[in-house]
């Protein structure tokens, strides 16, 4: 019993590491940084990147997009990138630690290219490698999939997998086991609610069909793993995921903010759906465009749901106006928008706090805490992935403005300490215990 109590307590300090927990307990210091400065463009900060940590202290960052000449409300073009770069910043942070700096320099450098200039595509870390899949190029969506992997002398090497079935570009995406999932996004250009998955363990196997969320589909989905008990001591893993809006692109319908959180359990291959009540403190976001935490069902991020619904149904009327030749409704649309978006950064409103959602209640709360400034698009890595205890790299500050701000908070400049954590790659079945894999402890960080 005694044994059992311990190994329940471990895992709720494990999947409890939010930042009331942090904050009550150790010492949390805030550190800054910027993405890639090397190229002039790329410098002024991009949205719907990729950046993970395959190895612990060097992080990857890749791809992504920005409009570097002109504004979007100016109508400047939109500028994809292909550049790899590394920083291999653990000296410099343990540095910026003794030196009890505010501004860590990562030390970022080139290393090579991803096949196409590349935005908003699928990526999760897995062991110390990063799956990248499909992604949008000024050409259009993209199908390839492929695994990124740091070489000994921190060049990197890119390995092909199984082409997706047709391309797609903003897709949710997590990973179970050695089981990649990717959820909705664009297919053909069109918004779909079909969900893919790849065992990496046999991807010969190709790319397999799962069972399509029941909703219409969902622009800007949210995913992760998250955890529900079984039993005293059994823990099973399934796919949480936050969707906000729809009618983006079906003719006869307006858009609208229909605020939900869906769970699949790969096992049974069933889909649960929990709407969001128009009062729950979750409905005002949604998350479009935001962050998930691993394994618990908390949400930060992404755009205000009132103004984002007005912003996309604007987009929709002004496509159908231009189509149908209407000059007088294209301009004064097209004068709306740039009002829209010429706005300070606060106006838009984009979430800066954590949300969690109560699956027995059905409702969400807001979790008391550290918070980042509000961003979209944006790149988040938590304390399961990354020696710090939270990442938040480049991102939207404002609908079509990038940022190249990277924020850190950790507890790592404290003495070492017995850390709990949660692996990253969580190998755990159906009737797993706390005992297994799902934790793994770590002397400091």
């Amino acid at each position: 019993m005694l044994r059992r109590a311990r190994l329940m307590a471990l895992l709720l300090l494990a999947l409890g590491t939010s930042y009331g927990t942090i904050h009550a307990q150790e010492e949390v210091r805030i550190f800054k940084s910027k993405t890639p400065q090397l190229d002039p463009a790329y410098a002024k900060g991009v949205s719907g990147h990729i950046a993970g940590e395959p190895r612990q202290g060097q992080l990857v960052m890749a791809g992504g997009c920005n409009f570097p000449d002109r504004p979007a409300r100016e109508g400047g073009a939109k500028r994809y990138y292909s550049e790899i770069y590394i920083a291999d910043y653990l000296g410099a942070f343990n540095l910026a630690c003794e030196t009890k700096a505010s501004e860590q320099d990562m030390g970022w450098k080139l290393v090579g290219h991803l096949p196409h200039p590349t935005a908003y595509a699928a990526f999760q870390r897995y062991d110390d490698q990063l799956i990248v899949a499909g992604g949008q190029s000024a050409a259009g969506d993209l199908s390839d999939a492929y695994i990124i992997q740091l070489s000994d002398s921190l060049g990197v090497e890119i390995t092909p997998l199984p082409s997706l079935p047709e391309p797609r570009s903003g897709m949710a995406s997590a990973l179970i086991k050695n089981v990649l999932y990717l959820i909705g996004g664009r297919v053909n250009g069109k918004l779909s609610n079909t969900v893919l998955s790849l065992d990496l363990s046999s991807p010969q196997k190709e790319w397999r069909e799962e069972t399509p969320y029941p909703h219409s589909p969902f622009l800007k989905l949210v995913a992760a793993i998250h955890l529900y008990e079984r039993g005293s001591s059994s823990y099973v893993p399934y796919l949480g995921v936050m969707g906000a809006f729809t009618g983006v692109d079906e003719p006869d319908q307006r858009v609208q903010a229909d605020v939900t959180y869906m769970t699949y359990t790969p096992q049974t291959k069933q889909w649960q759906t929990y709407k969001i009540a128009p009062d729950d403190p979750i409905a005002a976001y949604g998350f479009g465009g935001g962050y998930a935490l691993r394994y618990e069902a908390s949400f930060s991020g992404g755009v205000r749901a009132d103004l984002f619904v007005t912003a996309l149904q604007r987009e929709k009327d002004l496509k159908d106006a231009k189509a149908k030749g209407n000059r007088r409704l294209v301009k004064k649309l097209q004068a709306e928008q740039r009002a829209y978006l010429s706005h300070d950064p606060a106006w838009y409103g984009f979430c800066s706090e954590w949300y969690s959602f109560d699956r027995s209640r059905g409702r969400g709360e807001a979790k008391s805490g550290f918070h980042f400034d509000g961003r979209a698009d944006a790149v988040y890595l938590d304390r399961f992935s990354s020696m710090m205890d939270g990442m938040l790299i480049g991102g939207e500050t404002m609908p079509g403005v990038r940022t190249p701000r990277i924020v850190i908070f950790t507890t790592a400049c404290d003495p070492p300490k017995f850390h709990v954590m949660i692996d990253p790659n969580y190998q755990q079945g159906d009737s797993g215990s706390p005992s297994e894999s799902p934790i793994a402890s770590k002397e400091g960080i």
